[in-house]
C-alpha cells in the first residue's frame, strides 16, 4: 500500500466515527428536538449488536460486531482504494454512557482509540465525542441486536 494512501486511510479513520465538520447536528438540538442522551444501560440492552456506518469523510465505511465479551470483529471499506481491512479490537461503556473502542485495521497497519457518547431521538441513534450542548453528531447507520 502506498504512502500516500495509507496518510489517507489513517486520516479517514481518524475523523470517521466523529467529524465536527461532517455532523448533522448538535447535541442541543437533538435535545431540543426531544432526544436524549443513551445511558450505559439503554447500550448493555443492545450487546450483542451489529453496527454499520459510513464514515464522514465518506471515504468508507464499517460494519462492525461488539460482542458480549468486549470484542470488537468485522470489517472496514475503503472506496476509492477498493481494499477491505478486519477490524479487531475491544469495547467498554463507563458509568456516565461514554463507550471507548479501541480498534485495529488490520490490513491497513493502522488503528483508532475513540470514544463517544451515544444519543436517541425516536430509533434514530446517533454518537458525539462530548457530551456538551454544542458538541457536533454523528448518525448512526444501523444498529441490529444479535441474538445472544
Amino acid at each position: 500500500m502506498g504512502t500516500s494512501l495509507k496518510h489517507t486511510l489513517i486520516l479517514a479513520m481518524a475523523v470517521a466515527t466523529f467529524s465536527q465538520a461532517f455532523a448533522q447536528s448538535t447535541v442541543g438540538e437533538l435535545v431540543e428536538k426531544g432526544g436524549r442522551q443513551s445511558t450505559k444501560d439503554d447500550f448493555l440492552t443492545l450487546i450483542p449488536m451489529k453496527l454499520k456506518w459510513e464514515w464522514p469523510t465518506r471515504q468508507g465505511e464499517e460494519e462492525l460486531v461488539l460482542s458480549a465479551d468486549g470484542k470488537i470483529t468485522g470489517i472496514g471499506y475503503h472506496y476509492r482504494s477498493k481494499t477491505t481491512s478486519p477490524v479487531d479490537g475491544n469495547w467498554k461503556v463507563d458509568d456516565d454512557g461514554k463507550i471507548c473502542a479501541p480498534k485495529t485495521f488490520t490490513n491497513w497497519g493502522s488503528s483508532t482509540n475513540m470514544c463517544w457518547y451515544g444519543f436517541e431521538l425516536g430509533k434514530e441513534r446517533f454518537a458525539s465525542l462530548k457530551n456538551e450542548p454544542d458538541s457536533k453528531l454523528l448518525k448512526i447507520a444501523n444498529i441490529e441486536k444479535l441474538p445472544n
